[in-house]
């Protein structure tokens, strides 16, 4: 007799799960970031550094574990410096004081009254911009800036710890990121200072958070190059440090 034909095997269910996308989104402001009203870190982180320079945000960066919620915000570059590149045309409403004053090795420095509703020393030339809720100051060059962000009712270390945290677990927008000293400053701040490769040379990072009259916390923050530190960006950081001032808490005269 004839044998019967054989049955083929069916194939059994369907093709492999595709993979998920993962996307990174961390966050002032806010490099965030550092970018309306935000107070935490996921923002700052977004738009931290973000200026020209090569690629996040800023710090930063700007500028980034797990110690003080962030509340997310609205939208800082990354490190942009994240090492993000700019993106809006920088636009300079800001007022100045007609004299310069000169830091003890860098350039001539003019106090802003910016619109955002503070006072700060800024190196002439310097164009300002903003990412919502941080504003930047660039240097012509594009490998420094300078970045003011408002935090929310954080405590100053615990959200330079959450930053440092957050900055190390981000290699694509912070590449080769390390922490450099993290410690409290006088009067209840904190400060943290890193560094990351951006556009084939070192970026050295010093985000200094305080809390101004109103209760919030506010990070200011200064990049450039690895070699400019300590100067003159760290004598600039100086500058910034002590002439901020929110708008109705400036001394006057």
């Amino acid at each position: 007799m004839p044998k019967p034909p054989k049955r083929r095997p069916r194939a059994e269910g369907g093709g492999p799960p595709g993979l998920r996308k993962r996307r990174t989104i961390v966050l002032a402001a806010v490099l965030g970031v550092l970018i309306g009203a935000l107070g935490g870190g996921a923002g700052y982180l977004l738009t931290r550094h973000e200026g020209s320079g090569a690629a996040a945000g800023p710090g930063s960066a700007t500028t980034a574990a797990p110690a003080a919620p962030a509340p997310s915000t609205p939208s800082p570059s990354a490190a942009s410096p994240s090492a993000a590149s700019p993106s809006a045309a920088p636009t300079d409403p800001a007022t100045a004081t007609p004299a310069p004053t000169p830091t003890p090795t860098g350039p001539q420095l003019r106090l802003v009254q910016d619109p955002a509703g503070f006072d700060l020393l800024v190196p002439d030339g310097w164009k300002r911009r903003t990412k919502d809720p941080s504003v930047f100051y660039d240097s012509p060059d594009g490998t420094g800036l300078i970045q003011v962000f408002p935090m929310g009712e954080f405590t100053p270390y615990d959200r330079a710890v959450a930053t440092d945290a957050d900055l190390a677990r981000n290699p694509s927008g912070f590449p080769g990121y390390h922490r450099i000293r993290l410690e409290q400053t006088p009067g209840g701040g904190a400060e943290l200072e890193y560094a990351y490769n951006l556009g084939g040379g070192v970026r050295r990072v010093v985000d200094h958070i305080l809390v101004g009259p109103d209760g919030q916390a506010h990070a200011l923050l200064v990049a450039g190059p690895e070699a400019s530190w300590p100067s003159p960006s760290g004598d600039l950081l100086h500058s910034v440090v002590g002439s901020f001032c929110l708008t109705g808490h400036c001394p006057s005269g």
